[in-house]
């Protein structure tokens, strides 16, 4: 198990660059590769059920099926599978295909007395779909919304699709094809994520500005609570009636109701685009500039930095070499973007930088880096390199002191750790009053101590981000691996008015316990 598709997956060849690349920062070659286990191999530590016959046809308790559900994709995820101990795993996978069979599955977990689960494209990189921490609750069924992928409508006039949530990111720009309008949320996961998962995660795609984060895309949505009741909320372009509801079940990681389709705003196909590269000395001269460039409310569809690190990660990906930090911007509309593009680059260019390239290889180079990383942090974990992200967001006052001072805790960490280790740093998104950070580490780590090691590291970073007054998570959501540092950043009033709002929806607590909803 890993990140994608096998076909995908970073062979030998282009491996073996890469590494040499990196053994200075790992303290020579790391450890000879072990692969993964095989899913035969993996035990499931949680018991299969028994099923009512009247859900065979969507409900399995399949080894491999719920060892598929049983852990998303992140690096504690992969490392978990790797350590030869019986996995937390889902009793049973339920796979509907339409909201009758998504209710009798509710009624089924909530008769047997299990928790629920609700599961996309299962790309969470947080602990958001593992069955742990799950108290009394002797087991879980997984709902699998995939099979939950219909188009209902597209409203031209009003530039909304109507899907169900299941869908995945490609076949929900597909069904927009010859009507002019695109969705054009491209998360790294966009490839395995669903419309559902975007909107319950509080995800954000690779466009960096204006349309960055989904929930505020979504007119309206659907959610069914576990009594088979369903709540919708009405497609209105603005509302002042109260607390936005849309907003309670955005980033409710599945805890607060399955959410099973969404109205979504769509933008018009871009007919122009234009992209330029820029390179500076430093990584705080670029911030420098991307906060100029913010601030005069050009909004590039994209605007990526990379700090030096990154920036020899990402080319080292591609075959080539990169030095200094480097800025990609990307514009695109239904008219002409030269003059922005333009006036972006002449901001950038009065702040020390040095354009590059134009036309539109810079920003469709970096794109697509971008969704081939976690396939390098998959072929590296053969290794046991410890490959790992953490993103996060804070004032354009905090930097670049915060930048320094996570760097320096980072590398700390590493150190004592690992031994040896490098953190890379790139801008992911920008506004006029902050930025996102997404930084990157890269250690040796050792086959069989690979959890440990990262859960010493995940501790250090999240006390780092903490400490600096940042938020635990831009657009990666809580999950389980967030949810001890996200209280810091949560008013105690307002974990009362969720718990509050837990009990209403959910009185028994079923749906994926263990997140903070409920303590």
């Amino acid at each position: 198990m890993g990140w994608g598709y096998v076909e995908d997956a970073i062979d030998k060849s282009t491996l073996q660059p890469i590494l040499d690349v990196m053994a200075p920062v790992l303290g020579g070659a790391p450890q000879p590769a072990r692969p993964g286990p095989s899913a035969a191999d993996v035990t499931l530590a949680t018991p299969a059920v028994d099923p009512p016959q009247a859900l065979a046809a969507f409900v399995s308790t399949d080894h491999d099926q719920r060892l598929l559900r049983a852990v998303g994709r992140s690096f504690r995820d992969l490392a978990t599978l790797r350590a030869g101990t019986p996995l937390a795993a889902p009793a049973a996978v339920a796979t509907p295909r339409n909201p009758q069979e998504l209710e009798d599955t509710l009624a089924w977990a909530s008769d047997a007395g299990l928790a629920a689960i609700p599961f996309g494209g299962g790309s969470s990189v947080v602990g958001g779909v593992n069955p742990e921490d799950m108290g009394d609750w002797p087991g879980a069924v997984t709902i699998d919304l995939q099979r939950m992928n219909q188009v209902f409508g597209i409203n031209e006039r009003d530039r909304v699709v109507h899907a169900e949530a299941g869908i995945l990111g490609p076949a929900l720009e597909n069904a927009l094809a010859g009507t002019g309008l695109a969705v054009r949320h491209y998360p790294q996961s966009y490839f395995h994520s669903t419309l559902g998962g975007w909107v319950a995660t509080r995800g954000a795609g690779h466009f960096s500005t204006l349309r960055a984060k989904i929930e505020d895309r979504v007119q309206s949505l659907s959610v069914m609570l576990p009594d088979g009741s369903t709540s919708t909320t009405r497609p209105l372009p603005a509302s002042s009636i109260g607390p936005d509801p849309n907003r309670l079940w955005a980033g409710s990681e599945g805890a607060l109701g399955v959410i099973t389709d969404v109205r979504l705003r769509l933008v018009a196909d871009p007919a122009h685009k234009l992209s330029a590269s820029i390179g500076f000395r430093d990584f705080e001269t670029a911030l420098e500039a991307t906060r100029a460039i913010a601030q005069a409310e050009i909004w590039p569809a994209q605007m990526r930095v990379l700090d030096p690190f990154e920036h020899m990660v990402s080319t080292a990906l591609a075959g080539g070499a990169g030095e200094g930090a480097l800025m990609i911007l990307g514009f695109e509309g239904e008219y002409d973007v030269s003059r922005q593009r333009d006036a972006a680059v002449e901001i950038a260019r009065a702040h020390g930088g040095t354009p590059r390239t134009s036309g539109d290889s810079g920003a469709g180079d970096w794109r697509e880096a971008f969704f081939r990383q976690p396939y390098l942090r998959d072929a590296l974990l053969d290794h046991a390199v410890i490959v790992d992200t953490f993103e996060t967001a804070v004032p354009w006052s905090a930097v670049p002191a915060f930048y320094h001072s996570v760097l320096e805790a980072t590398g700390e960490a590493l150190d004592e750790v690992c031994g040896h280790g490098g953190v890379a740093c790139r801008v992911t998104h920008a506004y006029t009053d902050g930025v996102a950070l997404y930084f990157s580490f890269y250690a040796p780590g050792e086959h069989d101590a690979l959890l440990t090691q990262w859960h010493a590291l995940k501790a250090a970073v999240s006390e780092a981000v903490v400490a600096g007054g940042g938020t635990m998570s831009h657009h990666h959501a809580m999950g389980r691996d967030h949810k001890t540092w996200a209280r810091t950043e949560i008013p105690d009033a307002f974990r009362s008015a969720i718990r509050g709002a837990k009990s209403a929806l959910d009185p028994t607590g079923m749906l994926n316990p263990g997140l903070w909803f409920a303590d």
